[in-house]
């Protein structure tokens, strides 16, 4: 396939799920300040989560600074190969999650990878709302989530999102 059909496609994929969208030229998509490129990127995708739920009739997530550290290390340690690109060590950040929100009651985990450069929280929502499991995530009974991004020196980016089900809320809605 070539990049202007992917591209066009994901263009259609978004304006269908009512986000507008468009390409940007590789130096527009680089702000001058390049540390703060994963964090813009980070609520970028989290923006773009909470328009297809509340697209879809779902409540909007919260975030959770918290957890988005969590997401953040899982992402710096697949983009550094301390961990293989992949659900890794689940079990142990499910863990540590449920020592922090005494009510959590589940969770969930959406990671991504991905070397695009314009429109790259764009392709990684595309990508998991055309995936089973990651959709399942996305639409899940969840009430929190974060998410944590880390850009490889070649350029590559490492994506993890967790979703954390309480029994009550207990984060404000940004």
């Amino acid at each position: 396939m070539s990049r202007r059909w992917i591209g066009a496609a994901l263009a259609a994929l978004l304006l269908a799920i009512g986000v507008e969208w468009s390409p940007v030229r590789a130096q527009e998509a680089i702000p001058a300040d390049a540390k703060e490129l994963p964090r813009s990127l980070e609520h970028e995708t989290f923006d773009l989560i909470n328009r297809y739920r509340a697209q879809e009739g779902l409540s909007r997530l919260a975030w959770d600074s918290a957890i988005a550290d969590i997401a953040r290390v899982h992402s710096r340690d697949m983009a550094t190969g301390a961990v293989g690109f992949g659900h890794g060590g689940f079990n142990g950040r499910m863990d540590t999650l449920r020592g922090m929100f005494a009510g959590m009651r589940g969770g969930g985990e959406n990671v991504f990878y991905t070397d695009a450069r314009p429109g790259v929280a764009a392709a990684a929502v595309a990508a998991w709302l055309h995936s089973p499991p990651h959709l399942h995530n996305i639409r899940g009974d969840f009430q929190l989530s974060g998410l944590g991004l880390w850009k490889r020196s070649d350029g590559a980016y490492f994506f993890t999102q967790i979703f954390v089900k309480v029994e009550r809320e207990t984060a404000d809605v940004p």
